[in-house]
Parts: C-alpha cells; sequence; structure tokens
C-alpha cells in the first residue's frame, strides 16, 4: 500500500514523519523451554479444527495432488494442528499418512521455534552514500539510510512496492540510524525481530519524492536462516524435535506387529 507522498525541493530536509497508527499486535513465538507437550494444548479455532478433520484423512489419498494439498494446508495451520495430528498418527498403520504425518509436523515444529523467530522483508541493501560514483554530492538531504539493490518477487517488499534504488529512511516512523555497514546490519536487525504477519511502515526516498509504504513481514527462508548466523538455533531445535517426536508421537504409535 502507497501513501503519504511529498516531494524533496533542492537540498530540503526530509518532512518530520507523522506519528504512525499502530498496527494489531502479532505474538512472538515462544522462547524454548523444557521439553513438555504445551504443543498440545493451543487452542484450535472451531473454523481451523474442522479443516483438520478434513484434510488429515486426504494425507493417505490415492491422488497426489490432494496429499499435496492438504500437507501444506496442515503445515499452514501449524502447531494447534498437533494435538489432532498426534491421534491420527496413533490410530492409523498406513505409512503414507504416517510419512506426511511427520513431514508435517516436523516443518511445523521448525517453523514455531526456528523460521517464525527470523522475520524476512525480501530485499538486499547497501549502506546509503550521500555522493553518487561522480563524488557529486545527491540533491536529497538524507542523514542516514538503507539503499535496496534487490527486491526479491512475491515478497513483503515486492508486494508492499519497494524498488531498487529506493533508499529507506525510517521504519514505524523512526529515523535509521547509523551510517555504512551499521546502518544495513541496524535496519537488518531490526526486520528479523519482527515475527512474520507483522505489517511494518516503511518511509522511502525514491528520486525526488518521499513515499510511506507498508510492507508485511514474512517468514524467514530456510537458506537463510541455515547460514552461520543462525545455524546454530536450526541445529539445536532439529535435534529436540528427533525427542519430542519419539516421546510424543513413536512412543504412543500404534506398533506394525499389532493387529
Amino acid at each position: 500500500m502507497m501513501s503519504g507522498i511529498g516531494v524533496l525541493w533542492g537540498m530540503g530536509v526530509i518532512p518530520v514523519l507523522a506519528q504512525p497508527q499502530a498496527s494489531p499486535a502479532v505474538p512472538a513465538p515462544p522462547p524454548l523451554g523444557p521439553l513438555n507437550d504445551d504443543e498440545f494444548r493451543l487452542p484450535l479455532e472451531s473454523t481451523e479444527a474442522a479443516d483438520v478433520d478434513r484434510l488429515i484423512p486426504l494425507l493417505a489419498s490415492p491422488d497426489y495432488k490432494q496429499r499435496e494439498t492438504a500437507t501444506a494446508s496442515l503445515i499452514d495451520i501449524g502447531a494447534p494442528a498437533f494435538a489432532k495430528l498426534r491421534t491420527a498418527y496413533e490410530q492409523t498403520d498406513d505409512l503414507e499418512m504416517r510419512l506426511r504425518i511427520e513431514q508435517v509436523v516436523r516443518t511445523a515444529y521448525l517453523n514455531r521455534y526456528v523460521f517464525d523467530r527470523n522475520g524476512f522483508l525480501g530485499i538486499s541493501l547497501a549502506p546509503y552514500e550521500p555522493r553518487d560514483a561522480r563524488g557529486v554530492r545527491r540533491r536529497t538531504n538524507i542523514e542516514s539510510g538503507v539503499r535496496v539493490t534487490q527486491v526479491i518477487p512475491h515478497t513483503g517488499a515486492a508486494k508492499a512496492g519497494l524498488r531498487a534504488e529506493d533508499v529507506i529512511v525510517a521504519m514505524n516512523g523512526v529515523p535509521l540510524a547509523g551510517t555504512g555497514r551499521e546502518s544495513t546490519d541496524k535496519f537488518s536487525d531490526a526486520i528479523r525481530q519482527n515475527p512474520p504477519g507483522t505489517k511494518v511502515s516503511l518511509t522511502v526516498v525514491r528520486e525526488m519524492n518521499t513515499l510511506t509504504l507498508d510492507a508485511i513481514i514474512g517468514r524467514c527462508p530456510e537458506d537463510n536462516v541455515r547460514k552461520v548466523r543462525f545455524a546454530g538455533l536450526y541445529d539445536q531445535v532439529s535435534e529436540r524435535f528427533e525427542t519430542w517426536w519419539f516421546k510424543y508421537f513413536r512412543a504412543a504409535a500404534k506398533s506394525d506387529d499389532e493387529p
């Protein structure tokens, strides 16, 4: 969404930003604690409960597209579906059903404890330089900002209308701080700290105009999370999942040898 277009004349300073409207709070993922069965007590709305009941049998459908669609839909519902998925896992001896349930639960578990902890906007950044390649000072008087060098398609940034060469100068009405690499690091950290689904307001300078763009933070892709910076968390949660899965699913499941 685009709003608040203004014009910068000559060396004029960027206008004072209006106080942004508060967006509904999105709860952050819970911190890692002792291994327990808290995930099985998460609330599930009645409509979602009906969807889960409808989708679980489709995990064993003879139609591949139905299996894939049901898997993706259950992953989107996430951890609140674990209780029903565990019951289905305990009661079935269908191998395809069990493998699909494990895939859904594993992915949703990692989303809950890893990927949802790191927001993703979908841009590549460089520090804003007040002078161009020829050394000529740019016409806009930007004290601090980050320059967008690439926008990844289908991400929150792309949907908000961000473009390459835009300069982001504020987020949620707060001017960006720092210069050089410090400015990009601080902005990237601020984005990562927002859980997926959070709406952020970005003040952008595009050529001679200032724009206000509203972007929805997305889920951090696995490739980003598994970089060195987050590899420890990913490995920790992956190892934790194996113990959790055995305790709450495999140990209670009907044995293949049972009648």
